[in-house]
């Protein structure tokens, strides 16, 4: 990607609405256009963005099955739900999740992809997702969206993904700074 199309992804005041009215067959939320409005967040075809993977994809669209079946439920079950299919306790997803010494376990020891990518891939997707159907994240799940967003920073992490592709590593650093202000604001 040049520069000048990856700055335009980083611009504030992209209106989703322009050109588009559903997302994965969903019509956003008017508030998540409002505080996503950075067009990298919308870019379905962009692997460093968050909806641009496959397993994106697919968290979002089990997030808008399980909101549908589970209208009155809080999110907070969804995460659970998430964290148990990976064999992990709510308790497990704390700031230990972002210390070196696990991340570099995770990358040397398990598989790296299916560990902690797919994973963290998993809850900001659900996340965000709630953003776009719903027009607000939960409190109860910010932290352990923020957690996953920390935890793909990790300039180990961006190695693991992207290799010695600098310009893509640092284009991913700024799209996760940019999902963490709006996490803060959603």
């Amino acid at each position: 990607m040049s520069i000048g199309v990856f700055m335009e992804q980083l611009e504030k005041g992209y209106d989703y609405f322009t050109k588009n009215s559903y997302f994965f067959g969903e019509i956003p939320h008017k508030r998540a256009v409002e505080i996503a409005d950075y067009k990298f967040f919308w870019d379905t075809s962009d692997d460093l963005a968050p909806f641009g993977c496959e397993e994106s994809y697919i968290a979002f669209c089990e997030l808008s099955g399980w909101i549908e079946e589970n209208p009155n439920t809080p999110i907070i079950e969804c995460f659970l739900w998430i964290l148990e299919s990976w064999d992990l306790e709510i308790e497990d997803f704390n700031d230990d999740i972002i210390e070196m010494e696990n991340i570099l376990k995770i990358i040397q020891d398990m598989d790296f992809y299916d560990e902690l990518m797919s994973l963290d891939y998993t809850v900001i997707a659900t996340g965000f997702g709630q953003l776009i159907i719903e027009g607000k994240i939960d409190d109860d799940v910010k932290n352990i969206i923020q957690l996953s967003i920390l935890r793909q920073m990790n300039s180990h992490v961006l190695d693991a993904f992207l290799g010695m592709n600098e310009p893509c590593k640092y284009e991913r650093y700024l799209y996760l700074q940019k999902l963490l202000e709006i996490l803060e604001e959603a």
